[in-house]
């Protein structure tokens, strides 16, 4: 099964290497429903944010949608492509292996969430599907539930401004300080002259070149 639920002190998180800031999000996740997950991963970017997507993996409450999010962010074609045992104890840059292997001892059974193009893009979820059916049965190290091919099912993500990152003044400084996906610029004034600065530009660059 996934590790227990306890999230590390502040002590334990420095050491562990964590930014004060990612201690402070993990803190806010635990506290919060599976949609700002599913939202947080969305705005995860590239290897850098590994560790955090494989700590919400490794939580027993991750919905079945961050799993199958996290699963096509790992390059499932490149894995069929060369098929490796799957480590028997992976680390956050093994975040294929770790959804598979929670998946196996029980975990993300539960799936409210649902998944969109930006979880699973479909050129890729087709790529994947042929490769797996081209496989003759029990040739691959591992095993690709049926369930990750057609991931279907959940009602559609639903966030209030007050917990939505873009606009919560709580929440957009720890996402910008972590480098996920928000505006540049935090809500409030700020924001709104930085908007209508660019909306200028944009005109008189256009009757510029009329």
């Amino acid at each position: 099964m996934v590790s227990s639920a306890r999230h590390p002190t502040p002590i334990e998180g420095r050491k562990a290497g964590l930014s004060p800031e990612e201690i402070i999000l993990r803190r806010v996740l635990k506290a919060s429903p599976q949609d700002l997950w599913l939202d947080t991963i969305r705005r995860t970017q590239t290897s850098q944010h590994d560790g955090l997507v494989y700590w919400m993996l490794n939580q027993t409450e991750c919905d079945f949608s961050i799993a199958v999010h996290a699963f096509y962010r790992s390059d499932p074609a490149q894995h069929l492509d060369d098929p490796k045992p799957l480590p028997s104890r992976p680390g956050a840059s093994d975040i294929f292996a770790s959804v598979l292997l929670n998946w196996d001892t029980g975990s993300y059974r539960s799936h409210k969430l649902m998944l969109t193009d930006i979880d699973v893009p479909p050129r890729e979820l087709a790529r994947v599907n042929q490769k797996v059916m081209a496989r003759p049965r029990g040739s691959l190290p591992f095993n690709i539930p049926s369930r990750f091919l057609n991931p279907e099912g959940g009602v559609a993500l639903s966030l209030s401004q007050h917990i939505l990152p873009d606009n919560a003044r709580h929440l957009w400084p720890l996402y910008d300080a972590l480098g996920l996906r928000v505006p540049d610029a935090p809500p409030g004034i700020r924001r709104k002259l930085v908007q209508t600065k660019r909306l200028l530009k944009k005109v008189y660059s256009r009757d510029f070149k009329g």
